[in-house]
């Protein structure tokens, strides 16, 4: 099986925090990109050492290069965001630790 075969259309959104009214930074995420992704779940039998690996509920691949170092991303899937934790684009692929975030 190929994984051209599970990539499915994302929106990447990268964090341009804004002032709020007190003063403060928020979070303020904008698009940036519509990129073809393939999303796996973790396996969560793995016996993982890295606080890094265990945080993330799902791992990605992508073509797209354009993540830069000390900014924050997400993903949007229909309905469904998360958090880019890490990521590293070198080499063919760039490969995504993902992180689901639950609303409600």
């Amino acid at each position: 099986m190929s994984i051209y075969t599970d990539m499915i259309p994302v929106t990447v959104l990268c964090n341009k925090p804004v002032e709020g009214l007190n003063g403060a930074q928020k979070e303020n995420f904008i698009p940036v990109a519509e990129i073809e992704v393939v999303i796996y779940k973790n396996d969560s039998f793995k016996s993982i050492q890295s606080v890094k690996y265990e945080q993330s509920t799902h791992n990605g691949l992508t073509f797209y290069k354009g993540f830069e170092d000390g900014k924050e991303y997400r993903l949007q899937i229909g309905m469904t965001v998360m958090d880019v934790t890490y990521f590293n684009v070198v080499g063919k692929y760039t490969t995504l630790l993902l992180k689901e975030i639950s609303y409600g």
